[in-house]
């Protein structure tokens, strides 16, 4: 049977480095088209989500608060006529600070 604990071990080591290397955001593309970012950290939970819309693009942020058990939602509208990865920047900075 110590043949079968080493290989037990062998998977759960391999599989504990391949967590260490990951980073702590995923981003995700969505069966209707929407770009999807999690933040996976077990303080906290703030998901990104990115809509095309008519005149400019809508990005929503959710957050989770284990404290109190409550989802917080903010949603922002970057217009067609302003640079999207500078605004974009500004809110992800913007919601980092609320924290």
């Amino acid at each position: 049977m110590k043949w079968l604990k080493r290989i037990v071990v062998k998977w759960v080591r391999e599989d504990w480095e391949a967590e260490q290397d990951r980073p702590n955001e995923v981003v995700s593309m969505t069966k209707a088209g929407r770009l999807v970012a999690r933040e996976q950290d077990w303080h906290e939970n703030l998901n990104i989500t990115i809509t095309n819309a008519n005149g400019g693009k809508i990005v929503s942020f959710r957050r989770y608060d284990h404290k109190t058990d409550r989802h917080d939602n903010k949603i922002y509208v970057v217009p067609d006529d302003h640079d999207f990865t500078s605004e974009l920047g500004k809110l992800i900075t913007l919601e980092s600070m609320r924290g």
